[in-house]
């Protein structure tokens, strides 16, 4: 097997001339495994290019500080994962090769492409995505019955949504950063504002996510789907429900570790949306000109009242309107309440199915409305699939955050210089 410096002066020759070559230099070792100032530097272009965070004179010793770090940790990720099968890299990289194309494809060119002319090797973005779907791998193998245990919790969460079901709701995005051996708490609460300064400028916040966020949700951007309101520790409600939707909060520190929320969306009635109501009608109206006296909508109002008295179904409701001659349909079927005037809304709101209501003055006429039938919405709760998985990446996130560190803690890493 071709050793990692080997492999990555194989492909320099491919891409770079020799005096570019001759500038190549170790700065870590993993357990011995070299990392390299050229490994680095594409790291960091990458970064730049994946999340549009501007490198600088300010920031471009920490963010070279993080390329390093992710690259630690990719190897110490992959390793791990090939000690548990040694075939797992050949394995996965026709995987690693789709997930390319499909992030970064473009035009019909193909991920790679698109990469190298973005002065990129894709080399370094493999390596990414090889560590991240390595350390997968490991992690649902190596905790296998932590995760089987999740299944047992479908039900009391499946039941935990149903109770809370009609409590106002955010759906959000978040990124988790902890400290690391390279970036202090303080460094990390920087990396975080500019972060949140990016993303309110354009950058792709599900991309952050991807490439920073300790969170099991990294791997779907950072979206956490929807939360209930009063269920938020009271610091995250507080920075959520200070913002609108479609921004980000400021990061938010907690325990040593920083937050950065995205506010998606809002459902103030959580899953059961009474907008979306349904409603059947009937109607009977007796016809009159508007240029009628205010003694003849009177009586008119009056002569309906008694007609309807003691009429009880839309049937009869129905019939009578025949009897009157308006040629006004006496059928209004599976109306939206919510595309209904405000006054409306009110009016059926206060009505008892199957009763008619008391005389309404139209354009038409004078009428009595009768509701037929009311269709409330069917809770939108998510398939069993759906709330496993959420479980699951709940799960390895905080699994995997505490591997790696004892991952860091075992290993061997040298530095030797700086890129």
């Amino acid at each position: 097997m071709i050793s990692k410096l080997k492999y990555l002066m194989a492909v320099c020759c491919l891409v770079l001339p020799w005096t570019a070559m001759a500038q190549i230099s170790i700065v870590a070792t993993v357990d011995g495994k070299p990392i390299t100032n050229y490994e680095v530097e594409q790291r960091l272009l990458f970064l730049e290019y994946a999340t549009n965070i501007a490198i600088t004179d300010a920031n471009r010793d920490r963010l070279t500080n993080d390329a390093l770090q992710l690259l630690i940790d990719d190897t110490l990720k992959i390793t791990a994962a090939e000690n548990e099968a040694a075939d797992i890299a050949s394995m996965l990289l026709p995987k690693v090769r789709d997930l390319i194309n499909q992030n970064f494809g473009d035009s019909g060119m193909s991920g790679t492409r698109v990469l190298t002319e973005a002065g990129i090797d894709p080399a370094t973005v493999q390596m990414k995505y090889l560590g991240d779907l390595a350390w997968s791998s490991y992690i649902s193998s190596k905790f296998a019955s932590r995760f089987e245990k999740v299944q047992t919790k479908v039900d009391d969460e499946l039941e935990r949504i149903r109770v809370n079901a009609s409590k106002p709701q955010l759906q959000i995005g978040e990124i988790i950063l902890v400290p690391s051996p390279t970036r202090t708490i303080e460094q990390t609460v920087d990396l975080a504002s500019e972060m949140v300064a990016a993303v309110r400028k354009g950058a792709n916040f599900a991309e952050i996510a991807r490439q920073y966020s300790a969170s099991g949700s990294a791997s779907q951007g950072g979206d956490v789907g929807w939360l209930v309101v009063e269920k938020l520790p009271p610091v995250f409600r507080d920075a959520l429900m200070a913002i609108q939707n479609g921004d980000v909060t400021e990061p938010v520190v907690v325990d040593g570790t920083v937050y950065v929320f995205r506010r998606i969306s809002e459902r103030k009635d959580g899953l059961v949306d009474d907008s979306q109501t349904r409603v059947w009608l009937a109607r009977a109206i007796l016809p009159l000109s508007t240029e009628a006296s205010e003694a003849d909508r009177l009586e008119t109002a009056a002569r309906i009242r008694r007609d309807t008295e003691e009429m009880r179904g839309c049937d009869k409701i129905a019939a009578l309107n025949d009897s009157y001659g308006s040629g006004i349909r006496s059928r209004l079927d599976d109306v939206i309440i919510a595309d209904l005037a405000p006054q409306m809304r009110q009016l059926l709101s206060s009505l008892e199915q199957g009763v008619p209501s008391e005389p309404l003055a139209f354009t038409e006429g004078i009428a009595s409305l009768m509701v037929c039938r009311i269709e409330t919405p069917q809770l939108a709760l998510p398939s069993r699939d759906e709330v496993r998985q959420t479980l699951v990446e709940r799960a390895f996130g905080s699994l995997a955050e505490r591997q790696l560190l004892r991952q860091r803690r075992k290993a061997i890493i040298e530095y030797i210089g700086q890129s």
